[in-house]
């Protein structure tokens, strides 16, 4: 691991900052916006003071979600793709930390869906059980990444015979709990 530099971290907190204040800058600016378009609407037909003060703002979260759904839609679209990933290219280019924060989303997402098809399991190696997750499997080989205690950390990977090893099997509710408490639970699994 690095070491701590006050410096880095006030970087990377700006570089965060910075791309999290402008989306949330034009959120707000949209939900202006179709607040504006909603009002006349809902004056109209006498639901604007529904639920008080903030029924305009509903009305634009659904306008705004109804849009965005159209717009999924038509990302199905060739043309309407290829104008997105010129534009997403563009916006890279000016707000170059939006990159990195693209990069990270996508890196948790793969994670995320690799081990959603992993089988937790207890494995028994050098006299000791340790909390691990079965990723492959063949007739001769088996590969365990073993857990660690934060979902943020890194496991080990450990690549072993199949004969040489064992393994108790538990649910994935199992695993997320007991690593959670950092280890407490998996004896009721060894009993």
């Amino acid at each position: 691991m690095a070491a701590f530099s006050l410096k880095r971290t006030i970087g990377r907190g700006v570089a965060l900052a910075i791309p999290l204040a402008v989306v949330g800058y034009v959120l707000m600016k949209f939900i202006d916006i179709f607040e504006k378009i909603a009002e006349p609407l809902a004056k109209k037909f006498g639901v604007d003071k529904i639920l008080g003060e903030i029924t305009l703002t509903i009305f634009a979260l659904l306008i705004i979600l109804v849009l965005i759904f159209i717009l999924g839609l038509l990302m199905q679209i060739t043309v309407v793709a290829s104008v997105r990933k010129e534009l997403e290219d563009t916006i890279l280019k000016v707000v170059p930390s939006m990159n990195q924060l693209k990069l990270m989303a996508a890196e948790k997402l793969d994670l995320e869906n690799a081990t959603s098809n992993w089988k937790p399991v207890l494995v028994y190696r050098e006299e000791a059980y340790l909390p691990a997750y079965i990723t492959e499997e063949n007739e001769q080989w088996i590969t365990f990444v073993l857990a660690k205690i934060s979902a943020s950390e890194q496991g080990d990977i450990l690549i072993a015979k199949k004969d040489s090893c064992s393994y108790i099997e538990i649910n994935m509710k199992q695993m997320h709990h007991f690593t959670k408490q950092y280890g407490r639970g998996f004896l009721s699994v060894l009993k």
